[in-house]
């Protein structure tokens, strides 16, 4: 009976020795007790936690070196987590993290480090794949807050334009208070409406207030959506609210495309936009507005020559430009359409009739007359440039000829005056 008694306190006491073993004070480090009220770590937690200042909300590692006399004093995993931090630290210093990864990929500090310094080089794709490893890691470490990695992973799915992916993340945040809401907001608003679903991103760009920075784009988000649904009333509004907030090229054609008024005031509208394209070298917006601008002067071209009697050669300048768009530069074929339209303009002020006739003859002679000599221009220059890259192939064909040749008299030569120690029997 008393060998039973003595083995059951022996357990007991084990049994408090391991749970006492259970918490280790986070505060030690360079061989140092900090004060008591700091938190504790359990033991399973990481051994890096005791070395690095993790800032969750901050997303930062910082590394706390122990002093040499600590150093000695670790064992075990400890230890040998101590020097493989060491070493990577090293290598991130030096900028090498690929190296870093390789003393152990699943080392979390490291791909924290990594991480920001994609976010640095604004590579977001590798900064994405780099907060996957994250999550992944985290998801044993327990180390960092969940929410805020599933968070920025879902933001990184987002800015790679990667919507499917970005809503499975931050969908469920729509009804948590988040210290970044109305980014929140507004990446929903933009996720929905890439995905076609207008009223769900409606209802999240509208909760941006008309204070935010990000009040504006979530404006071109709402043009969108409500363009999208047919609501071209509403699509108007947003469309004179960016006019007044952001007079831009894109922004005047997004107004033209919805506005309720007369073509005259959709052309001063477009033809505006055309003017902020050209000061700003926006090509893409240059011809968006030419597109614009082409429709309504054709219409009015249109329209005079419906009223002409007799037989009568309209100018068009669709065909024009199905001519000259393949070998002109944006500038200057926009230039061209301005002049073509400006001649066409005149004519409808100031003739009718047979007049009006003549003058249309005499513009459609004119456009004539320039589309041949820039054809012809084009067909220059293209011949002088298939003659240059001629010219160029065969100086390099003699070159090669040359070279082979040299190459043959060298070896003729050397067989007729062999090296002395040929005619000597040197071997």
């Amino acid at each position: 009976m008393k060998k039973h008694i003595f083995w059951i306190c022996m357990v007991l006491i084990f049994a408090q020795n391991y749970s006492g073993a259970d918490i280790v004070n986070s505060n030690y480090n360079n061989g140092t007790i900090y004060s008591q009220n700091k938190k504790f770590i359990p033991v399973q937690a990481p051994d890096y936690v005791r070395f690095y200042d993790i800032d969750s909300e901050k997303f930062t590692a910082k590394f706390i070196p122990y002093s040499d006399s600590a150093e000695k004093l670790l064992s075990g995993s400890l230890k040998t987590s101590y020097k493989n931090a060491k070493k990577i630290e090293k290598y991130i210093s030096d900028k090498n993290y690929k190296k870093a990864v390789g003393v152990d990929g699943n080392f979390l500090p490291t791909h924290i480090k990594y991480y920001n310094y994609f976010v640095d080089k604004n590579d977001m794709h590798s900064a994405m794949n780099e907060m996957m490893i994250i999550k992944r890691i985290n998801s044993a470490d327990r180390v960092l807050n969940d929410d805020i990695v599933s968070y920025k992973l879902g933001m990184l799915y987002y800015l790679n334009k990667n919507y499917a992916g970005a809503l499975t993340y931050l969908a469920d945040f729509a009804d948590k208070k988040n210290p970044s809401e109305e980014n929140l907001w507004f990446a929903l608003g933009d996720i929905y409406s890439n995905l076609n679903n207008y009223e769900m991103s409606i209802q999240c760009a509208k909760k941006i207030p008309s204070t935010s920075i990000n009040y504006t784009p979530a404006l071109e988000i709402l043009y969108n959506d409500y363009y999208g649904l047919k609501k071209i009333k509403d699509a108007e509004i947003c469309a004179n609210e960016l006019v007044k907030r952001n007079p831009n090229a894109i922004n005047y054609i997004r107004l033209a495309a919805v506005s309720s008024t007369n073509d005259t005031e959709k052309l001063r509208m477009l033809y505006k936009a055309k003017d902020y394209a050209l000061t700003n070298s926006d090509y893409e917006n240059l011809l968006r507005a030419d597109v614009g601008i082409a429709r309504l002067e054709q219409k009015k071209i249109d329209a005079a020559a419906s009223k002409l009697s007799g037989f009568v050669v309209k100018p068009d300048w669709n065909k024009i430009y199905e001519i000259l768009s393949p070998i002109l530069e944006p500038m200057e074929l926009s230039k061209q359409q301005s002049e073509f339209f400006n001649a066409t303009n005149n004519c409808i002020m100031r003739f009718s009739g047979n007049d009006l006739i003549r003058c249309f003859e005499h513009v459609n002679n004119e456009e004539d007359k320039k589309t041949n000599a820039i054809l012809q221009e084009y067909e220059q220059a293209y011949l002088q440039q298939m003659q240059a890259e001629a010219e160029a192939r065969r100086q390099q064909e003699f070159l090669m000829r040359t070279y082979y040749q040299r190459m043959y008299m060298d070896d003729f030569m050397y067989m007729r005056h062999y090296p002395r120690y040929f005619m000597d029997n040197f071997w």
